[in-house]
């Protein structure tokens, strides 16, 4: 009887730890469901602000930013656990693309707490958790960019992150912002300009700069739940197999229970039957 006991508890256990898993899989697939929104409009409106200021370039041509010859690079890993290799890929990517001396900018603490102790990182910011909270982490991510480029100087700057398949590691470089413009302009006429066109490309980095960031947040962060609602499906799945197994066995104690309180039975009947 004890170790049906036994059994049951660990049933009951098991069966209470899949009920939670169920339900950080449901907020992980309703995250995914807002980011998914948020994604697709970020990309949208970097899409135009970018044909925006190839357009400008293409008049003025003195606008094309200088490439920089040296490297730094934006990791963006998660922020929580229960995603399985998904810090994994990116310090893999990362050592194999990086060279020694690049500084690095780390956004997650789960992934941050591993590089620092590897890489020495330039700075390491919390990630957010929910599609709510990408804004609030903006403003530090953007300062954190503009001290890197004060100390070490002209830089471009590249992330990696995940892509929207969360199966491959990406690099989406954020500066300089826009590369070299077509040699022809897509429009024959100027834009009529009310400012200067360096003001005016000024403005429109600026607001590219906070569009791409925003997307590579919230983007990171829907790879992220995709990682987290597989390996929970994958936790589950192992759950079930276990107790499955269990019920087998406590079946079977079961049925040993009965048979031995039938031969207990038929015995007792064999005593008190008359000779």
């Amino acid at each position: 009887m004890s170790r049906r006991h036994a059994l049951r508890r660990r049933m009951k256990a098991l069966g209470e730890i899949a009920g939670i898993l169920d339900s950080m899989r449901t907020l992980a697939v309703i995250e995914s469901r807002r980011l998914t929104r948020s994604v697709e409009c970020q990309r949208h409106l970097e899409t135009a602000l970018r044909g925006i200021a190839e357009e400008l370039m293409s008049h003025h041509p003195a606008l094309t930013p200088v490439e920089p010859p040296n490297t730094a690079w934006l990791v963006l890993g998660s922020e929580r656990g229960f995603c399985g290799d998904f810090n994994t890929r990116l310090r893999t990517a990362l050592e194999q693309r990086r060279s020694v001396g690049e500084p690095v900018i780390v956004v997650g603490s789960r992934i941050g707490a591993e590089l620092s102790q590897e890489v020495g990182c330039e700075s390491q910011l919390p990630g957010p958790l929910t599609a709510d909270e990408t804004a609030e982490r903006l403003p530090a991510l953007i300062d954190a960019v503009n001290r890197l480029l004060e100390s070490r100087g002209p830089r471009r700057i590249i992330a990696l992150h995940h892509a929207d398949d969360a199966e491959t590691v990406l690099e989406t470089r954020i500066v300089p912002p826009f590369g070299k413009a077509s040699a022809l302009p897509g429009n024959p006429f100027p834009p009529l300009l009310y400012q200067a066109p360096d003001t005016v490309f000024h403005h429109i980095v600026e607001h590219y700069l906070f569009a791409v960031m925003h997307w590579l947040l919230d983007r990171s962060l829907l790879s992220e739940h995709q990682y987290r609602i597989r390996h929970l499906d994958g936790a589950t799945r192992r759950i079930e197999d276990t107790l499955d197994t269990l019920r087998s066995a406590n079946n079977r104690l079961r049925q040993e229970e009965i048979t031995e309180e039938l031969q207990v039975i038929l015995l007792g009947a064999e005593a008190l039957s008359p000779v």
